[in-house]
């Protein structure tokens, strides 16, 4: 077979190419510098480790290459439950390092959408708090009654 590429420059199926078989050897100092099995990288966290980020808020690793919001994390273990992907976790006086159970409420996105809004959070008391996210759950429930209404 004479010709062994077509127009485009590519190989013709069956082909054998030309390095088949043969060691590449990295030239320059690449080869000692490759990473090395067993070698743990320097930036290597433990599972269990706390990082902050720049926004303030914190993660928590559970397991290799899994991170989940410490705050979520803090949630789901104080009330044995999972909470759903459309569900955050709010910081009721708005402080982030506040992780005490009491201060911290599961809430619907669509909730957190209307409460971010219409700034229904306080930093002044968790009680009105608690109420803004009251007043958001009336007003979503409002909402998907009149989406039923219409759809009806």
């Amino acid at each position: 077979m004479t010709n062994q590429t077509n127009k485009k420059g590519q190989f013709v199926k069956g082909m054998t190419p030309w390095n088949k078989g043969k060691h590449f050897k990295a030239g320059g100092r690449s080869a000692e510098t490759q990473f090395k099995k067993g070698l743990i990288p320097p930036k290597y966290q433990p599972v269990g480790t706390v990082v902050v980020h720049s926004d303030g808020y914190r993660f928590i690793k559970l397991a290799e290459r899994k991170w989940q919001l410490y705050q979520r994390y803090i949630w789901e273990k104080a009330n044995h439950k999972q909470l759903k992907k459309n569900q955050v976790v709010l910081f009721l006086d708005g402080n982030r390092d506040n992780y005490a159970p009491d201060n911290l409420m599961a809430i619907s996105r669509k909730e957190l959408l209307i409460i971010n809004h219409e700034r229904l959070l306080t930093k002044d008391s968790s009680d009105l708090s608690k109420t803004g996210v009251l007043i958001a759950k009336l007003k979503v429930k409002i909402n998907d009654k009149k989406e039923k209404i219409k759809n009806d």
